[in-house]
């Protein structure tokens, strides 16, 4: 079985709580937007599906990092993610267009290659959680 510190707990528990509100918050305004009420039971259906798919997203992202040999997940790993999703691919295009066009032009290294850093994975940060075991 794998520990967790209680720091990972106390972090993953407080950005589980943060998606939780977040994902609470625009559903009401959606809903209110539409003119309807969500039943609180609703709310948090919502908000537990928004935490999983997150979770998912997580795992992909890494596993999609882990497959380039790289140490940190790249817009290059966004992008793989929202494939699938012609208005999110959409989105995430545009937005790395404004994002690149902030950045200054880049120098030309000497080509160094740096070894790379061991680092903590996000998939153990999410083992243990209880929603681990429902396959979802």
């Amino acid at each position: 079985m794998y520990v967790l510190s209680t720091k990972t707990v106390k972090l993953r528990n407080k950005s589980r709580q943060v998606v939780y509100n977040t994902a609470r918050k625009i559903a009401e305004e959606a809903a209110a937007c539409l003119d309807m009420e969500c039943d609180p039971d609703a709310l948090d259906i919502i908000a537990e599906l928004t935490y999983k798919k997150l979770q998912l997203y997580a795992v992909d992202l890494e596993a999609f990092q882990k497959h380039a040999k790289r140490s940190a997940i790249t817009a290059d790993d966004v992008k793989l993610l929202v494939r699938r999703n012609e208005s999110l691919k959409e989105l995430v295009d545009k937005k790395l267009q404004a994002i690149n066009s902030l950045k200054p032009p880049e120098s030309t290294t000497s080509g160094v290659k740096r070894k790379r850093k061991p680092t903590e994975t996000i998939t153990s940060y999410f083992k243990g959680t209880p929603t681990d075991n429902n396959n979802s």
